[in-house]
């Protein structure tokens, strides 16, 4: 893993998002740390954001001068050697994010995600949901409640047990290799569900096979809703880390669009790291 890029937006959430990146660094031997922030440029009276010469200039400044200072806040809370890109620009995320992690061979994108209420909340979740939705790289949402600086020693890997992805699995390989955590692995099923089909099978012998020298723990848990039951489970199991391979129309891929689902989404005090469904 070369580098790490730090979405940032300059609000709390994010500079928390940014501190436990900076503390992760060092963990996944990672030397560069990118710092992000896109906006758009609007024209008074416009709603369409364009380009505003007259402006744009200005703004740009004033963006990379806020990146100087969360740079300087950051370097006081390590002593690891740590290099720091600052970039601001005139851009819409979802379209620029994996082009940037191509260009700047980023391994993990971190961004920051707290509970807040009215239009705030909505626009966090709308803008959270997008990375998750569109980023072919992992990424790293981090509650503003979590701690920095505590090791990772459990993780919880939730899966549906369905069409698993080796690709993927080698990703979650390269995290658990440099982090050495306990390892639970748990499936929430409604009541109902049949867990023992022979495609479930087929998935859980794979899980085994490809992460048996993590030795980890297998669970099987009835619950009516996901996000709930792995949030109690991770609760329960004392976890450091939530994981997912969200998939399209899966509850993760559509978790910030779920009321039912906000405890998890704004409240966990657990980070999550999404891991993309890459193609065999």
């Amino acid at each position: 893993m070369k580098s790490i890029l730090i979405l940032t937006d300059f609000s709390d959430a994010a500079f928390r998002a940014a501190e436990y990146a900076t503390s992760l660094a060092p963990l996944l031997g990672v030397e560069n740390l990118i710092l992000y922030h896109a906006y758009r440029t609007m024209v008074q009276g416009s709603d369409i954001p364009v380009p505003a010469p007259q402006v744009e200039n200005l703004v740009y400044v004033e963006h990379m001068e806020k990146l100087a200072s969360l740079q300087d806040q950051l370097r006081m809370m390590t002593d690891a050697n740590v290099k720091y890109e600052l970039l601001a620009e005139d851009a819409y995320l979802p379209d620029q994010l994996n082009k940037l992690c191509r260009e700047r061979n980023v391994g993990l994108v971190v961004m920051g995600v707290a509970g807040k209420t009215g239009l705030q909340q909505f626009f966090m979740g709308s803008n959270t949901s997008q990375v998750l939705k569109v980023s072919e790289y992992p990424v790293l949402v981090v509650p503003q409640e979590a701690v920095v600086g505590k090791k990772i020693s459990s993780v919880v890997f939730s899966t549906d047990l369905q069409n698993i992805s080796k690709a993927s699995l080698e990703q979650l390989h390269r995290f658990l290799d440099l982090l050495r955590p306990e390892v639970h692995i748990v499936n929430v099923e409604p009541p109902a569900a049949d867990k023992y089909s022979d495609n479930t099978r087929n998935e859980i012998t794979l899980l085994h096979d490809t992460l048996e020298k993590y030795n980890p723990a297998f669970h099987y848990v009835t619950g009516t809703h996901i996000a709930d039951s792995v949030l109690e489970f991770a609760k329960e199991h004392h976890a450091s880390l939530v994981v997912t391979v969200p998939k399209k129309h899966s509850f993760i891929s559509s978790i910030f669009h779920k009321s039912i689902s906000k405890e998890l989404a704004y409240n966990s005090p657990v980070p999550l790291l999404s891991i993309p469904a890459s193609p065999e």
